[in-house]
């Protein structure tokens, strides 16, 4: 994987060069690493190495970016720039599938996604719906079990919401058929840890409540 870095801070740099803007290979390494969720490219390297962990970055089935901690790196080496950011945010994500560019845009995407079909498939949520459910709201905000960064084997993920049912979709206007009452519902996603910003699917799960 530190191939993939290597490619993703050549491509910041020529990207930036285009610009006018030189900046040297070693400090796009350093950034890289630092969106990556490590505080230094040494860091990153040593990790790959490690031949006790389970799984490393090149097996990550999702990266999702440390905003944060890239544009705090930027800042110490002293080229923070607005549009050095989406640079480097741009030239990771487009180095490799399945890369997310900040944590928002991984949960409000593959996240919900995921929250919403095992909430739906689940048998207990279909049971307590009286009928095969058609949607699920989310509520907003979502619980971790740890920061994703700092998390070492595993991370997990869940939230609440609203199953509806084919019953709640009741004629308003007929007064003899009442809507079903919304269930409310949980459902988690848990990850396997590759490397500090790689993700893989381990398992998932729904309940009504």
């Amino acid at each position: 994987m530190t191939d993939f870095v290597k490619a993703a801070a050549f491509a910041a740099k020529t990207s930036l060069s285009m610009k006018g803007i030189k900046v040297q290979h070693g400090i796009a390494l350093e950034v890289v690493a630092a969106f990556l969720g490590y505080k230094t490219y040494a860091a990153f390297v040593v990790e790959e190495r490690r031949e006790d962990l389970k799984h490393h970055l090149v097996d990550a089935e999702v990266i999702v970016l440390d905003y944060q901690s890239g544009v705090s790196r930027l800042a110490e080496l002293e080229v923070l720039q607005a549009f050095i950011v989406q640079d480097f945010i741009d030239a990771i994500v487009n180095c490799r599938d399945g890369v997310f560019s900040d944590l928002p845009e991984f949960l409000d995407g593959y996240v919900e996604q995921e929250l919403r079909d095992v909430i739906l498939s689940d048998e207990g949520v279909i049971a307590a719906a009286g009928s095969e459910p058609f949607s699920v709201e989310l509520e907003e905000g979502r619980s971790f079990s740890e920061p994703l960064w700092g998390a070492s084997d595993t991370w997990e993920v869940s939230g609440f919401g609203t199953v509806h049912g084919m019953d709640d979709r009741a004629d308003p206007d007929d007064e003899d058929l009442e809507a079903a009452d919304a269930i409310r519902c949980f459902g988690w996603v848990k990850f396997s840890k590759a490397g500090r910003a790689g993700l893989k699917f381990q398992q998932s799960g729904g309940e009504s409540l």
